[in-house]
């Protein structure tokens, strides 16, 4: 597949056409397809690596919705790559409790992010 960006034989002939029509002097080409911010964020961000660290704001916004109050204050989602959840826990209690309830929070957690979000809770003490 060509770039898109470069020009073709037939738009290169248009633009001598009309710049002869006009009477102007032959200029750069100005009609080339633009790109959008969106289709070029998206390819910087994944480049720079940025696309997991922004998924996990989300991810801790939706921890705090899902797992409730007293588990929220005493945990801390502390890390987030490749779909795998890092949760650091304050008490072994407050561990065990986290192991339990792993499968409904993961769960809950995709509901939440979207489908395959989340692949893996890992739940750690200290």
């Amino acid at each position: 597949m060509s770039d898109p960006r470069k020009t073709t034989a037939a738009q290169r002939h248009r633009h001598w056409l009309v710049t002869q029509w006009r009477g102007l002097p032959d200029g750069p080409l100005v009609d080339l397809p633009v790109k959008s911010v969106g289709d070029v964020l998206a390819k910087v961000m994944k480049a720079a690596g940025l696309n997991d660290r922004l998924m996990l704001e989300d991810v801790l916004a939706a921890w705090r919705k899902v797992a409730g109050d007293f588990i929220a204050k005493n945990t801390i989602p502390d890390g987030f790559s490749r779909g795998i959840l890092q949760v650091r826990c304050a008490q072994p209690s407050v561990h065990h409790a986290l192991m339990m309830e792993k499968a409904a929070l993961l769960r809950k957690l995709n509901e939440q992010l979207g489908q395959g979000t989340i692949k893996d809770v890992r739940i750690r003490h200290g």
